[in-house]
This record gives structure tokens, C-alpha cells and sequence, in this order.
């Protein structure tokens, strides 16, 4: 258990070190990114994979509750740093208390950075960060939907990338729908991730608005009214970093906070794309692990709250990280989650890795009208390589 919980602090551990790196200003702002980014990747490779047992603990455990919880005020002060540097003056003399009572000096660190390259890397950071904590842990939370503070604190993360209706349409949508056609978050085979992502952007967005539009007419109520309507509190919610931006760092502030919002929406729009990428259900039969691409790599399971065994997450959604199981015998993806980000990027190679993880999950997982379905999903899908389409 007291390994499970340690493995539980490295995500908040990254952040503290991630606003360290963005205090320093100038070409530090690439580190957090890019540190990230090779840990992923090495860790994944070279770390033997997690198939440790979950830990039998109740869901309201203080103790692995707080790592999620501390998440939200790290992100606040992650995401006022850098959006300070930003700006000219010294909102709330934030610099100021800053340098005289911990020693952090924030106008050091503004002039340092001058550079645009160097902004990029505060943008592209910013986005990664906010999504491997923001939307990371507002997913876990979200879920909870019995647990109203826990629902709170969630939806707050979810406003770093400015998807507030994610808990919406991925907790009663996206778990209803997955793996057929009407689920706008899951991938078709054939799909590369630059048409999956507008897809799935936009019309989960609008699958957010119709269920709570139809739900709220039930009892005569207003989709548009923020005190009964979630979609519409969301709305607003998300437009209260947009002001904080704005009264940190101006319009330049504001800019710079709808392009880390949209970077890292789309970042997890790539993690959403190889999550279901290509597989097929019957619309009505439950959800089972063989409907998720399930990763036991050490990294992807530990830093992202065990996102990664997504197989018992869709089996059994409102089980709490610490309790998903590895399921050693569901359709496992051929990488780590920062290796199949990097290769949705490059369809061609992603096709390539996929073809022979989708011939094994016809063959050896699907039942047999799952087989009939995927038959059909290859024909319309152009992919070579197909064993199903050839038959």
C-alpha cells in the first residue's frame, strides 16, 4: 500500500518542480516539457512494466485522495507564474511578496526572457502540465459523481483546457457509447488523428449540450440557465482563467491562454484517439476490458493516476486509480502513452503499429458479432494489411 501511495505523489511532484523551472524564466520554460517528455519515454521503456495489484482502500481515502486534491492550487500557482512573466507590471505585487518572503525573483526571470522560441516552450509546457494534472486528475474526479466536492474540485481542473463539458459528455456519453458508431471519442479504423480531433472537439462538445438540454426539459428547465444547467456553469467557469490571464498579463495574457487551452485540449484528444482506436462493440451489450487499449507501462500507469489500465476503468468507471487492476489479458497498446502520442502524430506509422494489434484484437478478443463489425470497419477503412477484409 505505502508503495501505491508514493507512486500516487510523482504527479504533483512534477508540477512542484515544473514551477520551479517556469520561476527561472528564459529558456527553462522548455524543461518541464521536455524533461517530461524523455522521462516518459525512457521510463516507459526501460522500467519493467507495472502489474502490481490495486490496493483494496476505501474511495474516500484522505491519503490517496491528496495527491488529486493538491493538484488544483499547484496548477493556480503553476499557471499565474507563467502568465505573470507575461505581463509588465506587478498585478497583486505578486512579484513583490514573491521576492521578499520566499526569495523567488520573478522580475529576474521576465527579464530573461525575450526570445520568442522561448515563449513557445512556456506555451507547449504549459499545455502538456495542464493536461497531465488538470485534465489528468479532473478525469478521475469527474467520475466521482456521488462525491460533489470531488465533482467541484474536477471541474475546476477541467477549465485549464477549457473543457468544463468533458465531464459531461465523457462521463455519460463517452462511457455509454465507446467503441460504436455514435461515440464521437472513439477512433475508426482507417481515422488518422488530425480528422479524429476536430471530430471529436466539436461534437462532444455538442453531445455535452443535447444531453443536458434534453435532461433539464424533463422537469421544464433551461439548458442556458447557469443555476440549474452544469453545461452552462462549465461555460462560465471556463471563462475565469481567460479574466485571470487577462488581469496578469493583458490581452497578450489572454491570447497566449486560449493557445495553451486549445494545445492542450488536442493533447487529450490524442490521448482519446488510440485509447478505443478501431475497436468495435454492439450498441446495447456492456462494456467489457477488451473495448479499451489497455497500457501497463511503468510510467503512463503511475505519473497519469493509472489512466493507462483503461480496460477496468471502463469496466467499472467510478473505481477509484488506486483500485484498477493491470488486466494482464486485455488488448494491451504496442507503447507507452507519450510513444503512441508521438506516433499519432505520423499516421502512416501509426497505421503500421496498429495493423497487427487490430488483427489480434479481432482474432483473439471479439466475439463473433464483434468480428462481423469489425469486418465491416476494415472494408470502409483503406488500411492494408486487414486480415478480416480479406475473408
Amino acid at each position: 500500500m505505502l508503495i501505491k501511495l508514493l507512486k500516487g505523489w510523482l504527479n504533483p511532484l512534477c508540477l512542484v518542480l515544473s514551477i520551479y523551472a517556469i520561476a527561472q524564466g528564459g529558456w527553462w520554460l522548455w524543461v518541464p516539457f521536455a524533461s517530461l517528455f524523455v522521462l516518459f519515454n525512457l521510463g516507459d521503456m526501460l522500467l519493467p512494466k507495472d502489474l502490481s495489484p490495486p490496493v483494496d482502500v476505501a474511495p474516500d481515502s484522505l491519503l490517496f485522495n491528496l495527491p488529486i486534491y493538491v493538484g488544483l492550487p499547484l496548477l493556480v500557482v503553476l499557471n499565474a507564474t507563467f502568465l505573470w512573466l507575461l505581463g509588465s507590471g506587478d498585478p497583486a505585487q505578486m512579484g513583490l511578496w514573491l521576492r521578499t518572503h520566499l526569495g523567488v525573483d520573478l522580475f529576474a526571470a521576465r527579464g530573461t526572457t525575450s526570445h520568442g522560441v522561448q515563449w513557445v516552450g512556456g506555451i507547449i509546457s504549459m499545455a502538456f502540465l495542464n493536461v497531465v494534472t488538470g485534465t489528468i486528475a479532473g478525469h478521475e474526479l469527474t467520475h466521482r459523481t456521488s462525491r460533489p466536492f470531488d465533482m467541484m474540485i474536477g471541474r475546476w481542473m477541467l477549465t485549464t483546457t477549457a473543457d468544463t463539458s468533458f465531464a459531461i459528455e465523457h462521463v455519460y456519453g463517452h462511457h455509454a457509447r465507446v467503441c460504436t458508431p455514435d461515440d464521437p471519442a472513439t477512433a475508426r479504423r482507417g481515422e488518422n488523428y488530425y480528422a479524429f480531433a476536430w471530430r471529436s472537439t466539436i461534437y462532444s462538445y455538442v453531445h455535452a449540450y443535447q444531453m443536458e438540454k434534453a435532461r433539464l426539459a424533463k422537469t421544464g428547465k433551461s439548458v442556458w440557465n447557469p443555476l440549474v444547467s452544469p453545461f452552462m456553469r462549465g461555460n462560465i467557469q471556463n471563462l475565469v482563467p481567460l479574466l485571470i490571464a487577462y488581469a496578469l498579463a493583458g490581452v497578450t495574457g489572454m491570447l497566449f491562454w486560449i493557445a495553451i487551452a486549445f494545445i492542450g485540449k488536442e493533447l487529450l484528444e490524442l490521448q482519446n484517439y488510440f485509447a478505443h482506436y478501431g475497436l468495435v462493440r454492439e450498441a446495447g451489450k456492456p462494456v467489457q476490458p477488451r473495448h479499451s487499449w489497455n497500457s501497463t507501462h511503468w510510467m503512463s500507469t503511475n505519473v497519469l493516476f493509472s489512466l493507462a489500465r483503461h480496460s477496468h476503468h471502463h469496466a467499472q468507471a467510478d473505481a477509484p486509480y488506486w483500485r484498477l487492476d493491470a488486466q494482464r489479458d486485455a488488448p494491451e497498446l504496442p507503447g507507452g502513452y507519450m510513444t503512441m502520442i508521438v506516433v499519432a502524430l505520423i499516421p502512416p506509422l501509426f497505421k503500421h503499429l496498429m495493423t497487427p494489434a487490430l488483427n489480434e484484437w479481432d482474432a483473439k478478443y471479439a466475439t463473433q458479432a464483434e468480428r462481423e463489425l469489425a469486418r465491416e470497419a476494415n472494408q470502409k477503412s483503406g488500411m492494408q494489411g486487414l486480415n478480416l477484409a480479406a475473408q
